[in-house]
């Protein structure tokens, strides 16, 4: 059996015993999946399935193990692609970065083209998801360099980091809520309120969890998505408000929409970092150099 139908294998067991649901999900025929089946066991000798009226209704005891391993093999396998695929990056010269999706959005759009006229034998991979999610890829060397929102959660002994923009999070509701009629608003001032903010896989939402906690509003985050577009939207003729980084301002509707600051409001800081490494490619230094010599802010 080999990998491709050790994968045939795995998703019959996955799609219930069901042929003709595995056959459509794999993109083979039924009739070559069932074929399949039946060379394996008469070639081997063996039995991967039991039968009641013809149809495949469970594993047998060999297949039972034969699942066990196929699932280890298949993870393994894929593991490996993926370390072929990064090591062939390396080789090309590839820096592959992580990057919060607001923030690639907001503050790197037009930094990454302009870099690249500049530097056109970079190649960039961009790699877009929430901040911890993106700390996990830098531990774990499936990237080069990370944007992390603060804080970052990362060893100061081996990561070089570098704070490179400072903001903060907002408010955003219906221009009809009433809360859009204050200046400046408390968090007190959220709790008859449902909330919505990103996701957990974002740094944001840890934050925003604590600081509910401390103003002892807990259970409120009724909606949370990695699309800020959508959080927005949820507010228009609603009363919910909407937590998230206060550059996303600049691309609401104010006709629909408002923005408002908080008193004690919880910081939006993000680094740029790094592995500490005896060495890094030029290509790697001029890329970290240039986003810190752009975006650098002295705290």
């Amino acid at each position: 059996m080999d990998i491709i139908q050790l994968g045939y294998f795995i998703n019959i067991v996955e799609c219930d015993y069901n042929l003709s649901l595995a056959s459509k999900k794999i993109h083979i025929s039924q009739s070559a999946l069932s074929q399949f089946i039946s060379n394996f066991e008469y070639d081997n000798d063996i039995l991967l399935f039991h039968r009641k009226k013809g149809r495949l209704s469970s594993l047998t005891r060999a297949g039972e193990k034969i699942y066990e391993y196929g699932l280890r093999i298949i993870a393994q396998y894929e593991k490996m692609e993926e370390m072929v695929r990064i090591e062939s990056l390396k080789q090309k010269g590839t820096i592959r970065i992580g990057i919060p999706s607001l923030i690639l959005r907001v503050y790197f759009s037009k930094f990454f083209p302009t870099l690249l006229k500049k530097r056109p034998e970079a190649q960039l991979e961009i790699t877009e998801g929430g901040s911890n999610g993106i700390r996990r890829k830098l531990i774990n060397d499936e990237i080069d360099i990370a944007i992390l929102i603060e804080p970052t959660n990362l060893d100061t002994k081996n990561y070089e980091q570098h704070v490179i923009q400072i903001d903060e999070m907002s408010a955003f509701m219906d221009k009809n809520h009433p809360l859009a009629q204050k200046d400046v608003i408390s968090w007190k001032d959220l709790k008859k309120y449902p909330l919505g903010t990103f996701n957990k896989d974002f740094m944001t939402y840890s934050l925003l969890e604590d600081e509910l906690a401390a103003n002892n509003l807990k259970n409120q985050i009724t909606f949370t998505s990695s699309s800020w577009d959508y959080l927005i939207d949820i507010t228009k003729a609603t009363d919910v408000v909407s937590i998230i980084p206060r550059p996303v301002e600049k691309y609401i509707d104010k006709d629909y929409f408002s923005c408002k600051k908080f008193k004690n409001y919880i910081p939006f800081n993000f680094h740029l970092c790094r592995p500490i490494k005896n060495k890094y490619s030029a290509i790697e230094n001029y890329v970290f150099n240039d986003i810190i010599d752009h975006f650098y802010q002295p705290l």
